[in-house]
């Protein structure tokens, strides 16, 4: 389903470098990442010709284990790294305090690019990138917030996602009842929610769709998600599309506590957060290495900032992982959706809030 495939590996080898945030960052940064640079100079960028980029860096405010947007930031950049055969510096846990402090250092250890991975850094992301004259990609922007050189933005198309995973659980649910359950009020959780409603309705408009939220801004608390599940399941949803970064680990817990209920995840790998992986009818998987891999070339070729880079179905950043759960019948009928999708003859609704969720849920695909 994945449509991506890797260009030709560069023929040094990379390197990963996991660092926590604390008071010695910087020291560590200029100790243990400089890589191949070479001379070790700091990032940052030749207007007239670009820069060979051999080490990048990505800061993300969780860690792996969320199964969602932090595991997905993480493994994308590995993967690029290993693409590439450059150096990646991974710097998990960084929370939002502070960021243009944490992001001053990367750059002061020898990220020659950084990967602002979340939308609560693009403030101070901008800041860094003026101050230190080094590449940073930011989240969830416009083009309006590109600065040649220095920012560009990398944008989910979470509304095709969405629709793909829409479309698999209106043909594996029995109770004609499906769930969807969000961590808080975000853009994106909201775009695949209405492209999830418009894919169960292409197939079968009778369907209900439900929709519940466990907070404006609960995207951590399990406690809340595992409620909210339950909630659900009780109304009758037995397929439950679940986004919540640290939340899905309450997902998790109610849908492995509730029999005949499949789960369909967001972003990351869930599998090994379940005792039973045949509970997993799939996971909308963002798949964010095109986009770091084509920035990486934009910023040698001197032509970073000039555009965003999409994570979507057509460059394979947005598929639906492949399960025992999914049936023959219904990875043909995603297969036909994708296809659909990357030629622009569907194209899923992008709800911006939990008011336009509704309208959607409620016009059943009309």
């Amino acid at each position: 389903m994945n449509g991506y495939t890797s260009g030709a590996r560069r023929s040094r080898a990379s390197r990963v470098l996991i660092l926590t945030v604390s008071g010695a960052l910087a020291v560590a940064l200029t100790a243990c990442s400089s890589g191949r640079g070479g001379s070790g100079d700091t990032g940052g960028t030749d207007d007239s010709a670009g820069t060979d980029v051999t080490q990048f860096a990505l800061v993300a405010p969780e860690n792996e284990s969320d199964y969602g947007y932090n595991q997905a930031g993480i493994d994308a950049a590995n993967g690029a790294a290993e693409e590439l055969g450059i150096d990646v510096t991974i710097v998990p846990d960084a929370g939002y305090d502070n960021i243009e402090t944490v992001l001053n250092q990367v750059a002061d250890g020898g990220a020659q690019f950084i990967v602002a991975h979340a939308s609560g850094y693009n403030v101070g992301a901008a800041a860094a990138a003026a101050a230190k004259n080094v590449p940073i990609l930011i989240q969830d922007a416009g083009e309006e917030e590109n600065v040649p050189d220095l920012i560009a933005a990398v944008k989910p198309e979470g509304q095709e996602g969405g629709y793909l995973a829409g479309v698999a659980a209106a043909m594996a649910t029995t109770s004609k009842t499906v769930g969807i359950v969000v961590s808080a009020d975000n853009a994106n959780w909201f775009a695949m929610s209405s492209g999830f409603a418009e894919g169960v309705y292409s197939v079968d408009p009778t369907i209900q769709v439900l929709y519940t939220s466990v907070g404006p801004a609960a995207y951590a608390d399990a406690a809340g998600g595992k409620t909210a599940t339950e909630q659900i399941i009780a109304s009758g949803a037995d397929v439950v599309f679940g986004m919540g970064d640290g939340a899905t680990l309450g997902y998790l817990q109610a849908i492995e506590a509730s029999e005949g209920v499949m789960y369909i995840a967001d972003i990351g790998d869930v599998t090994p957060g379940l005792n039973d992986t045949s509970k997993l009818l799939t996971s909308v998987r963002w798949n964010y290495e095109p986009a770091y891999v084509q920035a990486i070339k934009d910023i040698e070729a001197g032509t970073f900032g000039e555009s965003t880079y999409p994570v979507d179905v057509e460059n394979g950043g947005m598929y639906l992982q492949e399960t025992d759960a999914l049936t023959p019948e219904i990875m043909t009928a995603v297969e036909e959706a994708s296809t659909a999708i990357a030629d622009g003859s569907i194209t899923p609704t992008i709800a911006t809030s939990a008011d336009e969720v509704a309208g959607i849920i409620a016009a059943k695909g009309e």
